[in-house]
Formats: structure tokens, C-alpha cells, sequence
């Protein structure tokens, strides 16, 4: 590849067709883009979305329900 090649289209290229000068060039990409992980210090960046069941959506809605915090169509709406 050059230096001219787009970032994205390195990262998108298979890696053992990449010379040393294109692995830098990602490297120096990525550090350049760390400090938006660092400085956020959010443990949830990267990890995947916690998905309910239908139960435990029932089982909220209820103790809504119970607490008052809101109407009947809210536990039509799982």
C-alpha cells in the first residue's frame, strides 16, 4: 500500500498483506484515538447490550405498577 491509502481501507485489508510502514501508519491511528477511551473511563465501551427476558420485563412492569409509577398499558407494552 502507499501513504496515501485511507486508514480505513488498511484496516479492512487482510493483514499479512500489509508492510510495516502500513501497520504504523494504523498504530499511529489508533494511539491518536485512545485517549477518547482513556479519558472516558466508562467500563461499558466495547461490552455488549444487556438484554432482558420477557420475564424479568414483566416482573418490572409489575413493580412499576405496584410503586404507582404508572398505568395499566404499561404492562401490555412487553
Amino acid at each position: 500500500m502507499s501513504d496515501q491509502t485511507p486508514i480505513a481501507e488498511l484496516m479492512a485489508t487482510d493483514p499479512l498483506r500489509l508492510t510495516q510502514l502500513d501497520l504504523d501508519r494504523i498504530i499511529a491511528e489508533l494511539r491518536t484515538q485512545r485517549h477518547r477511551f482513556v479519558l472516558a473511563n466508562d467500563k461499558k465501551i466495547g461490552a455488549p447490550e444487556v438484554k432482558k427476558s420477557a420475564a424479568q420485563k414483566k416482573r418490572e412492569a409489575a413493580e412499576k405498577l405496584l410503586a404507582g409509577d404508572s398505568d395499566l398499558s404499561s404492562l401490555l407494552d412487553f
